[in-house]
């Protein structure tokens, strides 16, 4: 077989000085500047490339090499031309580059799918070329990026925190305030101003020391834009406090606009201008802190921890060695360490990527989850699978084909078997059915109250009784006086006086005789009029309708007036209370009628009442009747305004109770919520949840 020749290298390329290594030895950079890509060497690599010999076999160049005193064997010659060739850094004049170039256009070509699957899931978009007006504006704004300006934007932001300190409750009032559909417009508009300046700011201080910035533009991370600065430039400092100034730079520039944002609200009047500064700073404050140094997803604080600790392409070696560690631990595959590393180095680097992997596999859990949410059904369900194969299953079935292949590696001692026995007894708990306990949102309640109102426009006249007082039915409650009724019922008294008068006479003509019979009508007129008012007065004397307490009360006294209906207080019948309570749908199948529990307040000051099941709806109610179980009270049941209504969120069902021992000392103030603790059937914990999976996964799939 005929040896290939080495190619051409290309002539655009840049050979320049590096940043030390890990270990402080040299190392030098090949600046690709077509496609502005950067490749790191190190000495042995740096002479090849010196000492490059296109048009000669590796087997000639290695016999040159020796002969000038540097070793080389013609495989690491032919590995290091491989390197060239399959990073485009070499001339397709040669007959091996140009096969090469072929193949590898051929095994790069993209199936439609394929191509759809990398853009959706990552693509990046330059909008602008921001060189030239970073170079023009630089001299201009050297101020703003002095350490003067950085000490004074440090002092107001100190300022800030103190003014937001002392006026937190406003503070915090306003970002409910702004908890509105206009609010998240408002929000989402400087959150795009606020990372326009977090990139800029990345811009700035890299063209400051020296760098190109190539682009600036959008980036579509899983269908959400993010915007993004091409500081590949960076790459050529040798200061490792440099390059971690300019991946800290966009962090930095959020911080200080929160800085001077608080200052400005804690200063400024109510009004736009602080409303602004309310918006800028909440902004920036949560996006940096939340966001941005985040050190497991490839943003700033990524980078800004893979300077700190020296260690590049982190997540790449990390993993290696999280995976390594994990073989060892799981299964005693004592295979050599991925590289050498320092003990504490190899300890953080382990924790980095089990750390990752877990955040991680949350962080595309709950993607996958929005994705699914925010488009329509069936798109949303294909996403919601490319998520959680590309991402969650296809990492793990990497893994698991590697587990099938060492299975003869594996080592079991019985300290590993004592740690595998763990989980699977763990496994076995959630299999086993156990009784459990199931917690219902409830009220007590009287089933008897009555509400006392008062019958007409009067005058409080005594008051025979206060909040908390015993009553007998029949007992007098207070006593109104209406002195529009007492002149009325006294008008109607004299003229039934004078209308019997005139019906005693004797009638002695035939006129006389029909004026008695007027009289007679007019009499008895008069007396039903009497007796309608006698009613009304009788009213005026409030009794008791039951036997019960007097649980509320309107503060009334003697001499006070009050209008008719108006509401005067509340008696409930202390033996006759009832207990309901709202069962969630996934626990209706754990309890059944005459299921005994308890009751418990939530006062915390009363004891447990003993109730048993009497009743449960075959339907969800469609409103929630009691409003203090409802979230939007602090209640355990979530619910929505819908006009007058709460709108469960879930399925819940009404559980009508009784209690098994009265007792009469148990008094309530109409209803008193606490929670019903009720002993369910005995179920499998992960059973029922795999069942409660399936029925969602049942539920989503109809169209």
């Amino acid at each position: 077989m005929v040896e290939a020749r080495l190619p051409v290298l290309r002539q655009n390329l840049k050979l320049m000085p590096g940043a030390h290594d890990e270990d402080g030895a040299p190392r030098w950079l090949l600046h690709d500047r077509v496609r502005n890509r950067y490749f790191s060497l190190v000495r042995p690599a740096l002479e090849l490339i010196r000492h490059w010999q296109p048009g000669v076999t590796p087997t000639e160049m290695a016999a040159s090499l020796n002969e000038l005193g540097l070793h080389y064997d013609p495989e690491e010659i032919r590995a290091f031309a491989d390197f060239l060739i399959a990073n485009n850094l070499v001339l397709a004049r040669s007959e091996s580059a140009s096969a090469y170039f072929h193949r590898q256009k051929i095994q790069n070509r993209k199936s439609i799918w394929n191509w759809m699957l990398h853009n959706y899931l990552f693509i990046r978009i330059p909008l602008v070329r921001p060189d030239p007006f970073l170079s023009k504006i630089m001299p201009h704004i050297q101020w703003l990026l002095s350490g003067a300006m950085e000490k004074c934007v440090m002092l107001a932001g100190v300022i800030g925190l103190f003014l937001i300190i002392r006026q937190w409750d406003t503070f915090a009032g306003t970002f409910l305030h702004f908890f509105s559909f206009e609010g998240m417009l408002l929000y989402a508009i400087t959150l795009v101003m606020v990372k326009s300046a977090h990139e800029l700011g990345h811009a700035l201080v890299s063209r400051r020391l020296g760098c190109r910035v190539a682009s600036m533009g959008v980036a579509f991370l899983v269908m959400f834009p993010v915007l993004y600065t091409d500081t590949t430039d960076a790459w050529k400092l040798r200061s490792r406090r440099d390059r971690l100034r300019i991946v800290t730079a966009g962090v930095r520039t959020e911080l200080y606009l929160a800085m001077l944002a608080s200052c400005l609200w804690g200063i400024l009047p109510d009004g736009a201008l602080r409303s602004a500064a309310f918006f800028v700073a909440t902004t920036s404050w949560v996006t940096s802190l939340l966001v941005n140094i985040s050190p497991f997803l490839r943003f700033d604080g990524y980078y800004a921890f893979s300077d700190l600790i020296g260690v590049e392409n982190l997540q790449q070696r990390s993993f290696a060695l999280g995976r390594w560690k994990l073989r060892q631990w799981l299964w005693g595959i004592n295979d050599p360490l991925p590289e050498p590393l320092t003990l504490s180095k190899t300890r953080t680097l382990i924790l980095y990527a089990w750390f990752t992997w877990l955040y991680r596999f949350f962080l595309f859990l709950g993607i996958a989850l929005l994705v699914y949410h925010f488009f329509f059904k069936v798109l949303g369900i294909l996403l919601f699978v490319v998520e959680i194969i590309w991402f969650i299953a296809m990492p793990i079935v990497k893994e698991l084909k590697v587990w099938r292949e060492r299975w003869k590696d594996f080592s079991f001692t019985p300290v590993r078997i004592m740690l595998w026995s763990i989980p699977v007894m763990v496994l076995a708990a959630g299999l086993l059915p156990v009784t459990s306990e199931v917690a219902v949102p409830a009220v007590i309640k009287s089933d008897n109250i009555r509400y006392v109102f008062a019958p007409e426009s009067a005058q409080v006249k005594t008051l025979d009784t206060a909040p908390g007082h015993e009553a007998n039915q029949g007992d007098v409650l207070l006593q109104l006086y209406a002195p529009e009724l007492e002149n009325s019922m006294q008008l109607v008294h004299e003229e039934l006086q004078l209308a019997e008068l005139r019906l005693s006479r004797l009638a002695s003509s035939v006129e006389d005789k029909a004026e008695q019979h007027i009289n007679r009508e007019r009499v008895r007129q008069l007396q039903a009029q009497m007796q309608r008012l006698q009613a009304r007065q009788s009213r005026l004397t409030v009794m008791a309708p039951i036997q019960g307490r007097i649980s509320d009360m309107d503060t009334l006294q003697p001499g006070q007036w009050v209008g008719e209906g108006q509401y005067l207080m509340t008696i409930v019948a202390s033996s006759e209370l009832k207990v309901e309570g709202f069962l969630s749908e996934r626990e209706l199948d754990l309890v059944t009628e005459n299921t005994t529990g308890i009751f418990v307040s939530s006062t915390g000051q009363r004891r447990a009442l003993p109730v048993v099941i009497e009743k449960i709806d075959l339907s969800a109610v469609s409103a929630l009747p009691f409003p203090e179980l409802g979230s939007l009270s602090g209640g355990p049941i979530a619910v929505r305004q819908a006009e007058e209504r709460l709108i469960p969120e879930e399925s819940h069902y009404r559980v009508s109770l009784r209690l098994t021992e009265q007792e009469p000392s148990y008094t309530v103030n109409v209803r008193e919520p606490g929670v019903l603790i009720l002993e369910g059937s005995p179920r499998s914990w992960l059973w029922s949840n795999v069942e409660r999976l399936a029925a969602i996964a049942i539920r989503e799939s109809g169209f």
